[in-house]
């Protein structure tokens, strides 16, 4: 069995997926963020959508959770 250093050592990042990662903003303005190297670089994505930036759920919860007296989660 391999030891943890031994392990961390001969890890290489070459092995790891690109990622990209798309952020919208409480404007819903959208970008995305996608490392090159050791840089994080940010695009503008090309079409905003109108409106806030989240979708909104008129179901009904299934649970609410009560975490503090004051304060429901749903």
């Amino acid at each position: 069995m391999h030891s943890l250093t031994q392990e961390i050592r001969s890890f290489s990042r070459a092995n790891l997926r690109k990622q990209r990662t798309r952020v919208t903003t409480l404007t819903g303005r959208r970008v995305i963020e996608t490392w090159r190297g050791a840089c994080l670089q940010v695009e503008e994505e090309a079409e905003a959508v109108p409106g806030g930036g989240y979708v909104q759920d008129l179901s009904a919860d299934l649970q609410v959770g009560v975490v503090k007296p004051w304060l429901l989660l749903g």
